[in-house]
């Protein structure tokens, strides 16, 4: 650790600018300032009159603020723990205001943590991040603004935090403001839930007897239905741009919201992964972002009817064996120091972190039999999968030869995808980043599939078929280091 005055801290110089002006960002997002016209963070020093460096100054005529990394940082010296996040985020919030009132108004002012308008602003969109109330919190301005810019009418309620036993005050939204955003966000699921997806019938392109020319083609088709029915979807279009998220009791930090895989990120590639909050306190997992996706990806490389998982493929009914044999691996996954240190966790901000090891994914992803199908939200995985055959006396993936057609499954994700519904018997599962890296490279998924179900006849599920290119398929090969990007590594040496 850096030591600048007394205060021990966690992150360098530039990653306390980055901190700092992500949060100025984020407000200023909310308050509709075009990304253009952001002001540029630099670290720099200005002097007061008094021959004193000031730790935040605006320089409005170069669009730029100058931030005094340790004179920041002393100011937050003995009020807070480790790099004092929510200190970051309450001088970020109010920098963005004092940036938004210069857009809007010509306002040039020397910035001022005692600003009021700024310090209400900052409080007031901090309580619908999910952070607590503070001694000093000004909540009749802040439920006044709430209200009156933010459109959303609360009220200051008094309760016992079950973590700690501590009365906590709590601002929430009152019971008609309740009422209204429960109905708006039910009416919107309800809607992504029952919207069909078209069919493909015999003749239409990509149909068996109108198989596209190769992978790509298919691939391309499929990735254009998916963004046309994404930009149409209002329940994922609102999910991508709302500003707080409400869990029906509290205001919460968004990315404890069971969505946050479909919040964008900014700077992220498509196929990073996200920290996804699970009902468990404090237990958390990995997941492939889903924010351009509305569809989840299978491939073949060729068809089968019915397509079941591994487990129920041959037709036997004694599975004794086989349940066997996974929780061998479930036994054997548990002595591993990786595995330890997800199931036992870390402590981060005076709270521990724990991530879920889904066994079922890493027997299923190890080649056990289990009632689990893969799916990815890879694009390119599918296609590899669509492309290869996989040898297991050799254990490693070989370029398709055959001449029968590929095929690529696309599923449609509807708002209870990942939940169990009394409509179906079948969930979609994220195993994404697990201690092993297989799960991860293949940006995995799972759905479970009864025994005497077929895969190809979910209502969510459509399929296209493909000629296989030998030259495309040379392509994809050596794109995954022909296959040993995707083959297991052992797991114990």
């Amino acid at each position: 650790m850096k030591k600048f005055g007394y205060t021990n801290t966690v992150l360098n110089n530039q990653e306390t600018l980055q901190m700092l002006q992500g949060f100025c960002y984020e407000a200023l997002r909310f308050l509709k300032v075009s990304a253009e016209k952001y002001p540029k963070f630099a670290i720099g020093v200005a002097m007061q009159a008094n021959g004193k460096a000031v730790p935040l100054v605006i320089d409005y005529a170069h669009s730029k603020v100058l931030v005094s990394i340790p004179v920041f940082r002393i100011m937050f010296q003995g009020t807070v723990g480790n790099d004092a996040p929510t200190m970051y985020r309450l001088m970020g919030y109010q920098l963005a205001r004092f940036w938004y009132r210069f857009t809007t108004g010509d306002n040039v002012g020397a910035f001022n943590s005692m600003d009021k308008d700024s310090i209400v602003f900052a409080q007031s969109l901090m309580t619908l991040k999910g952070c607590r109330l503070n001694p000093i919190t000004p909540v009749a301005e802040v439920l006044e603004m709430l209200k009156s810019e933010f459109k959303i009418e609360c009220e200051l309620v008094t309760g016992i935090e079950i973590p700690t036993k501590l009365k906590q005050r709590i601002i929430h939204p009152s019971k008609s403001e309740h009422k209204r955003i429960a109905k708006h966000w039910e009416e919107l699921r309800e809607e992504n839930i029952n919207r069909p997806l078209t069919s493909i019938v015999e003749g239409d392109i990509g149909s068996k007897s109108n198989p596209f020319g190769n992978v790509d083609e298919a691939a391309a088709y499929i990735q254009k239905i998916e963004q046309e029915r994404l930009t149409t979807d209002q329940f994922r279009q609102e999910i991508a741009t709302e500003e707080y998220f409400y869990d029906g009791l509290f205001f919460r930090i968004p990315w404890a919201s069971a969505n946050v895989s479909y919040y964008p990120i900014e700077g992220a590639s498509d196929n990073c992964f996200v920290v996804n909050q699970l009902s468990t306190h404090n237990k958390f997992v990995l997941k492939p972002s889903l924010a351009n996706h509305k569809f989840l990806y299978r491939g073949q490389s060729k068809f089968f009817s019915p397509c079941k998982p591994s487990l129920f493929r041959a037709d036997k009914d004694y599975f004794v064996d086989d349940i066997i044999q996974i929780n061998e691996l479930l036994c054997l996954l548990k002595t591993h120091p990786l595995v330890q240190l997800f199931e036992k966790g870390f402590e981060l901000l005076h709270n521990t972190f724990r991530f879920k090891i889904n066994y079922d994914g890493l027997s299923q992803h190890y080649y056990n039999n289990t009632s689990w199908l893969d799916l990815t939200s890879d694009m390119e995985v599918a296609k590899f999968f669509a492309v290869t055959t996989f040898n297991m006396k050799l254990d490693r993936y070989e370029k398709y030869t055959g001449d029968e057609l590929g095929v690529l499954y696309y599923f449609d994700l509807k708002a209870d995808s990942f939940q169990y519904s009394d409509k179906r018997n079948y969930i979609v599962d994220n195993i994404g980043k697990q201690p092993f890296m297989r799960s991860g490279n293949q940006s995995g998924f799972l759905i479970n599939v009864d025994k005497d179900d077929d895969f190809n006849n979910y209502p969510e599920v459509r399929y296209v078929f493909f000629r296989h290119d030998s030259v495309i398929t040379d392509r994809i090969f050596a794109q995954f280091d022909n296959g040993d990007y995707c083959c297991p590594v052992k797991l114990f040496a």
